[in-house]
């Protein structure tokens, strides 16, 4: 692979295991030196040995453990070139079993955490010669039934990465969405429901299969480099051809 990233450093949150497990391995063989984010400690710390990199666990929906995650990297590094908000959880459930506690928790991790590692990150970020958020938003902005709270959640964080490209452009940062489709993760494995709708749809795409996490970190990858240098405010899906129009 070409090192695309040589001499640069990036933040990639949830990335522990699956689709974030995928980016960090993608950007660290490309010359990335990757600082893990997981609230998961051992997941975390396991990825940033398998790279050279550095673990910063924590729960980054509290905004004070999200803002320390840049401070610590800020701390070892004097800087940062990439942020991926990748972290992300999901909830299966109808508009009643959507609890208030449930609604703040899903936003809370998928739209509020990559809103305060943004805002913090960003003058690290104007520092970079060439600073650029990557987000991971999904196909379920365009809104499906059984899973209001994440759907939102992935809407708004498509909606935060256009607002973050308006303000952060002028600073030489840029800021693009990943909207993965159906993916072969552990996070997709453990709602069963999901699954069987997921077989079913994809044999209706032009790509007639499940993506795979490497796929997504490919996009995540060339979005985040200087291929992309003329790209910004976007979202592109990831998604077998899912959405067409």
């Amino acid at each position: 692979m070409n090192e695309l990233f040589k001499g640069r450093t990036a933040l990639v949150t949830g990335g522990g295991r699956g689709i974030g497990a995928a980016i960090v391995t993608r950007l660290a063989e490309e010359g990335a030196t990757v600082a893990v984010n997981d609230i998961d400690e051992e997941a975390a710390e396991r990825m940033a040995a398998q790279v050279g990199g550095l673990a910063v666990p924590a729960n980054i929906a509290h905004e004070e453990q999200a803002h320390a995650v840049v401070e610590r990297v800020e701390r070892a590094w004097g800087g940062l070139d990439v942020l991926v908000n990748n972290a992300g959880i999901g909830f299966r459930g109808t508009l009643a079993d959507h609890t208030p506690k449930i609604w703040h928790k899903v936003l809370s991790v998928n739209l509020h955490a990559p809103f305060f590692l943004s805002r913090r990150a960003a003058p690290l970020l104007a520092q970079a010669d060439g600073g650029a958020v990557v987000n991971l938003s999904s196909v379920a902005l365009i809104g499906n039934v059984g899973q209001v709270a994440y759907d939102v959640s992935k809407g708004g964080l498509a909606t935060l990465t256009r607002s973050l490209a308006a303000e952060l452009g002028p600073a030489g940062v840029r800021a693009n969405a990943v909207c993965p489709g159906f993916v072969d993760t552990p996070m997709l494995a453990m709602a069963e429901d999901l699954v069987r709708i997921g077989e079913k749809h994809v044999r209706t795409q032009p790509i007639s299969r499940f993506g795979t996490p490497q796929e997504v970190a490919a996009a995540v990858a060339w979005l985040a480099s200087s291929e992309a240098s003329y790209v910004t405010g976007q979202c592109l899906f990831v998604d077998g051809g899912w959405i067409r129009s």
